[in-house]
């Protein structure tokens, strides 16, 4: 989703259904690959979360990093 470049669920997944388009997002639960940081953690590594994750939706233990984009999704693909 690359969040805090601006690229968010709301409204991009609405307009890929829109237009009949097959997306996928690259993290889905945190710590698998590590894409709550952002692209350049490579670079410079990150000590703590940050405040707004990259790409994963779910912390390992289920819950959303943010309950509102979850809502959000669930009302896109009808679920």
């Amino acid at each position: 989703m690359a969040r805090p470049n601006g690229s968010h669920f709301d409204p991009i997944l609405r307009l890929l259904k829109d237009e009949h388009i097959a997306a996928y997002n690259w993290g889905f639960v945190a710590g698998k690959t590590n894409t709550i940081y952002p692209w350049d953690s490579w670079q410079h590594p990150y000590a703590t979360e940050p405040k707004v994750w990259f790409h994963d939706i779910f912390r390992a233990d289920g819950t959303p990093f943010d309950e509102k984009e979850i809502t959000y999704i669930r009302s896109v693909i009808g679920k």
